[in-house]
């Protein structure tokens, strides 16, 4: 049972069974896994399962057009009829030489969540089963390049006001994040955590998280990983000097994609405590160099109130995609602020 470092274990394993081709049949994939595991040098298909029941992005389809057209080595199917099955088969000459199967999809929250999601070895008496399973739902695929993408009907709310953030979607999950803090302002913000740098503090100048407020847990439960519960609070990660791996990947209306984690000790529920932040992973200060690159501010400076003014915007317009996948609008098409 493999149940810590699945990304590690997929991305490397051809290294130890010395495959010539990957199969992989996901219920759910995002684009940084795919991005990865296409540089290996091996032939590869990467079959999403559920791409019906998802809320595929158009620049998502785009970014998995692109990869395909341009890898020699990796094709991205679309599954015609869902499943939700999770299978990672390595081939050589033709046979298969391993099989892993089990929970964890093809993404960022399948692969980088420890203990939260497990692969198995197949037995080697199923090995022929299994590899046409997976082949018929290739038959039963299209290549994304082939997809005619049709844009889906986006049920909009009135926005909702929960203090500094606003409910925008229920279909799907979708809200309006501000970069404020709780009293409204800038300077005391998380997205300025970075500042604390010139105090003494051992951490990124350019360091910064986006707070996440509880009345949109509370209100909107399903926009987020575990529907906004902190499973790792309690685990002993922390005191085990182990970090929380991303769970989470945020593609950006400009297509840049970055790796996200979900994190700190939020207010206490029923069931544990939830999310208070989220923040860039690997390094922590890459979100904040981001923001600051669109905003033409230079590395190191704080953001300011006349900053998010001279820019338009104060805020991330947040959607779910599809399991640990989001859409991020930080445009300003229509400035609104």
């Amino acid at each position: 049972m493999y149940c810590t470092d699945l990304e590690d274990l997929i991305l490397k394993r051809h290294h130890q069974n010395k495959a010539d081709e990957l199969l992989i049949l996901g219920g759910f994939i995002s684009y940084l896994p795919v991005q990865q595991i296409s540089k290996e040098k091996l032939n590869i298909s990467v079959i999403y399962g559920c791409m019906k029941n998802a809320n595929l992005n158009e620049l998502v389809h785009k970014k998995y057009s692109k990869i395909t057209n341009e890898s020699p080595n990796l094709k991205v199917y679309y599954k015609k009829n869902y499943n939700h099955s999770k299978i990672y088969c390595w081939i050589k000459d033709k046979n298969i030489v391993e099989v892993l199967a089990g929970s964890a999809n093809f993404s960022i929250s399948g692969l980088r969540n420890d203990y939260q999601e497990v692969l198995f070895d197949i037995k080697k008496e199923d090995y022929s089963e299994t590899l046409k399973y997976v082949r018929d739902a290739i038959e039963d695929s299209e290549l994304c390049t082939e997809h005619n993408f049709v844009r889906k009907k986006v049920i909009k709310l009135k926005f909702k006001d929960n203090n500094l953030d606003q409910i925008i979607s229920r279909s799907p999950p979708a809200a309006r994040l501000s970069l404020r803090s709780r009293k409204g302002t800038f300077h005391d913000s998380g997205i300025n955590v970075g500042q604390k740098k010139l105090t003494g503090s051992n951490v990124h100048i350019d360091d910064c998280y986006v707070p996440i407020r509880s009345a949109l847990i509370d209100e909107l439960p399903e926009l987020f990983p575990n529907r906004g519960l902190n499973i790792m609070v309690g685990t002993g990660y922390t005191r085990n000097k182990k970090k929380p791996k991303s769970n989470a990947e945020f593609l950006f209306d400009d297509g840049e994609v970055i790796a996200i984690t979900f994190e700190q000790k939020g207010p206490p529920r029923e069931n544990g405590h939830i999310y208070k932040a989220f923040r860039s992973f690997k390094p922590n200060s890459l979100l904040g160099q981001y923001l600051r690159k669109r905003m033409n501010i230079k590395s190191g400076k704080p953001f300011k109130e006349k900053d998010f003014v001279t820019y338009g915007r104060d805020h991330i317009d947040l959607t779910l995609l599809a399991e640990g996948q989001y859409y991020a609008d930080f445009s300003v098409k229509n400035k609104s602020i």
